[in-house]
């Protein structure tokens, strides 16, 4: 029993560690450190973890291109191809979508200073994320290739009832 509770604990130890680790990092590209740290405090060490493997297992440099976004952003961004001018961007209503609380990124590989949205490395890229516990849009029924988003277990209903209910801390709901 000892030993199964010190290999336990040096596990966990580990995972701490690379996780403090890769929050000192800085990734490649000052707008992806930014956004970054706009994320729920419980999934920034994953995403930069995203970003730095990326780079060094696929020679894929990413920048996130999308963070935390306010209801107020969410609104702006359903409202495009609907009742703004524009193409549709999103199917998710303000509080319906993971990036109101900070639990989702949307990323795009940089090459030559150019985003590469039709990008034949998608499924290697979300290797990659789903790997560090990240669900990806390319496999919803509406398919959202750059989305990865970390959910905890929660939907989004029960994810705006905390918010609603103001359980936040730091500014960003309390998820246990």
């Amino acid at each position: 029993v000892a030993v199964t509770l010190f290999r336990k604990r040096k596990a966990i130890k580990a995972i701490t560690t690379d996780a403090i680790n890769y929050l000192k990092m800085k990734t490649w590209d000052i707008y992806t450190d930014r956004r970054i740290n706009t994320l729920h405090p419980k999934i920034r060490a994953k995403a930069k973890e995203f970003i730095i493997r990326a780079e060094k297992e696929l020679g894929i440099k990413l920048r996130v291109t999308s963070g935390f976004r306010t209801w107020e952003e969410q609104t702006k961004l359903y409202n495009k191809g609907r009742i703004s001018p524009g193409k549709r961007v999103t199917n998710a209503k303000a509080g319906q979508s993971y990036h109101n609380y900070g639990m989702a990124l949307d990323v795009v590989e940089i090459k030559n200073g150019k985003a590469i949205w039709n990008n034949p490395n998608w499924q290697r890229i979300a290797d990659i994320g789903k790997s560090l516990g990240f669900e990806w849009g390319g496999n919803w029924k509406f398919i959202d290739k750059p989305h990865f988003q970390m959910p905890f277990g929660k939907h989004h209903t029960a994810l705006a009832k905390l918010y609603r209910s103001g359980e936040t801390e730091g500014g960003y709901i309390k998820i246990t």
